[in-house]
C-alpha cells in the first residue's frame, strides 16, 4: 500500500474530502494535529468552509502535483499529506521506515508499485451471491 499510494501525487481531491482536518477536527481544536499548520492555512485559502456550497479540486502533492516523483513521501514526513489515509503511513511503525526509504531513494520505487499492482490485479472480487444466506 505505501508504494500504491505514491500514485496520489498526481491525483486531486475535492476538499470536502479532507475539510474535517481543516475546519472541525474535534471540540477543542479545528486543525487535524496530523496536518502541518502551514500547509493547513494554504489550503484554507483554496478550499472555503464547508458551510460554502463549492467544493472546488486540489492536488494531492501540492508541491510537484504534475509529477510522480519522491516528493510525495517527503510531504508526508512533514505532515502534509491530505487525506487521512496517506498521513497514517507515518504514524505506524510497520509503514514509517518504507516512508522514509521511499523518501530518499526513488529509483526503487518503480519496481515495488509494479510487484504492487500486479499482486492487487489478482485480488478476486466477492459478490453477495457467494454468501450463504443473503
Amino acid at each position: 500500500m505505501v508504494s500504491l499510494s505514491r500514485a496520489h501525487s498526481v491525483e486531486r481531491s475535492h476538499c470536502s474530502s479532507f475539510s474535517t482536518r481543516l475546519y472541525s477536527f474535534n471540540a477543542t481544536t479545528s486543525r487535524g494535529p496530523s496536518l502541518d499548520p502551514n500547509s493547513a492555512n494554504d489550503l484554507k485559502t483554496k478550499c472555503p468552509s464547508p458551510t460554502n456550497n463549492s467544493n472546488p479540486t486540489v492536488s494531492l502533492d501540492f508541491s510537484s502535483p504534475y509529477r510522480l516523483d519522491t516528493n510525495y513521501y517527503k510531504n508526508l514526513q512533514y505532515s502534509r499529506g491530505l487525506l487521512t489515509s496517506n498521513q497514517t503511513l507515518m504514524t505506524s511503525p510497520s509503514t514509517i521506515g518504507m516512508v522514509r526509504n521511499l523518501a530518499m531513494d526513488g529509483s526503487v520505487w518503480g519496481d515495488k508499485f509494479a510487484s504492487a499492482m500486479v499482486r492487487m490485479g489478482l485480488i478476486e472480487p466477492i459478490f453477495i451471491r457467494d454468501f450463504d444466506g443473503l
